[in-house]
């Protein structure tokens, strides 16, 4: 019995097996090393590094941000239709994600080249000129890398362990980043206290390390599902793109959760410092908080195959880490040094984190099982557009969260860097980390109580476009 055969009366089935499997899957996840060494360098410490290291002015810095957190979201569907459309032996994806690697990568490293001595415009347009070229190499990496989840298995469930690793990996790789580029700063510095060489060399070496995972990546994953002859080079007007998103529910569903898994995510991280600092009045439980809170959610993004076989499914594993998720957070919300201890805040803390890691690999297990809903509605296989589209909504969903929460901070009357802030600072802190993300549990039962696309109801897709000749698996592995 052949693959495609397999696919349409076993779902549960696997493309690869044994220790393919695993070598498969540690390939695949190694990419979330190629992007995130670089990028956690980029997220955490470069608008420190411009303002202060860098001496780029403030004003210019906070524009640059804005317009290039917006540049990196509309540029989302840019590279995800592109690659849709590319044909070349390596695939679809691999091609784009091997030149954004080799342009992320020694990208990053120019960015965290300060030129104090230069003039002020000088500087400025240096820092600004390679930012903007950056995110699209980040792009050009990250958009074909999640599209490739949905074609390297034919399997829904397969495809979930694949994001399952993935997701482990990236939040060790956002550990590792995070907790060795400051003492490596510190140690290039010297005695003499030279930032500015400390910074670079710093950067070298985070980034460095991410090299030999390029290769692992690219190399050592292939793409299994195939577009459809037809489709190869195919133009991709914007009514077209748009279709791809408005006939088919289930990927709306997807792009609302990632909107949701940003806002909660972005919004409790930024925060975690003030929750910490000034309702417990200890800023190093945060420390602690965010290094525990990674790797539980990696833990449980790991053992997330076992989540979706206990619930019957992917819906059904969603719907139980929402619904546990919101009573763990409804009762943080009440819990205040009053009438708990912190002890038990972080402890509950880290089963939410937990809960986050299963909802984080789901999710992006789902992409591909959406993308094939959206081929059977109008014959198109889009899974860089797809994938874009959740991308889009997770990087609006963390934009609007520190928006939000610094409105909020503003209107409570919250006074920077006071010993004690007001009651409703303090109330305003508490909403933000615990509140919302109760009320956005709740959103994300409702999505996934619509959501009606599970293994049987895939099978049969998968049986429809083998019939009309639109889905293709590569046989030889």
């Amino acid at each position: 019995m052949n693959n495609e055969t397999k696919v349409a009366a076993t779902p549960e089935k696997t493309y690869y097996h044994g220790g393919q499997a695993v070598a498969r899957k540690l390939a695949f996840a190694s990419g979330e090393l190629v992007y995130n060494l670089p990028w956690m360098l980029v997220s955490s410490y470069l608008a420190f590094f411009m303002t202060d290291i860098a001496l780029i002015p403030a004003g210019a810095v906070s524009i640059l941000f804005l317009v290039c957190r917006v540049w990196d979201a509309f540029n989302d569907p840019m590279i995800g239709s592109l690659a849709d459309r590319t044909n070349t032996k390596m695939g679809r994806y691999r091609p784009w994600m091997l030149g954004g690697a080799l342009g992320l990568i020694p990208l990053v490293i120019l960015l965290f080249w300060a030129h104090p001595d230069w003039s002020v415009g000088a500087r400025t347009a240096y820092g600004c000129i390679l930012y903007f070229i950056t995110v699209i190499a980040s792009t050009s990496w990250n958009i074909p890398f999640s599209a490739l989840n949905g074609v390297i298995s034919p399997y829904p469930r397969e495809r979930a362990s694949f994001s399952s690793y993935r997701i482990c990996i990236s939040s060790l790789a956002c550990a590792l980043a995070t907790a060795i580029f400051i003492p490596l700063v510190t140690k290039f510095s010297g005695a003499e206290g030279d930032s500015v060489r400390g910074y670079l060399l710093a950067a070298v070496v985070v980034c460095a390390l991410a090299i030999p995972f390029v290769f692992t990546c690219v190399l050592g994953t292939k793409e299994v599902v195939k577009a459809p002859p037809k489709q190869k080079g195919q133009k991709m007007g914007g009514k077209a793109m748009v279709n791809c998103f408005l006939q088919n529910p289930p990927l709306l569903i997807v792009c609302l959760a990632f909107l949701v898994y940003g806002f909660l995510n972005y919004g409790r991280m930024t925060v975690g410092m003030y929750y910490f600092t000034y309702v417990w009045g200890d800023a190093s439980l945060f420390t602690l908080y965010a290094t525990v809170n990674g790797i539980m959610a990696a833990v449980a993004a790991f053992f997330s195959a076992a989540l979706i076989k206990l619930c019957r499914g992917k819906r059904g594993a969603m719907l139980f880490s929402y619904g546990f998720s919101f009573i763990i957070n409804l009762v943080l919300f009440f819990l205040n040094p009053g009438n708990a201890s912190p002890t038990l805040v972080l402890v509950l803390l880290f089963i939410a984190g937990a809960l986050n890691g299963f909802c984080t690999a789901l999710l992006y297990g789902m992409i591909g099982d959406t993308v094939e809903y959206g081929q059977w509605k109008t014959g198109i296989r889009a899974d860089g557009l797809c994938s874009s589209g959740t991308s889009f909504m997770l990087k609006l969903g963390g934009a609007l969260a520190p928006t939000t929460l610094l409105a909020m901070l503003a209107m409570s009357g919250y006074v920077e860097g006071a010993a004690s802030q007001t009651a409703s600072a303090l109330t305003s802190m508490n909403v933000v980390m615990n509140l919302i993300p109760a009320v956005l549990s709740i959103i994300g039962v409702i999505l996934f109580a619509c959501y009606k696309l599970n293994d049987k109801m895939h099978a049969q897709i998968v049986s429809d476009l083998k019939e009309r000749g639109e889905f293709f698996i590569d046989e030889d592995q």
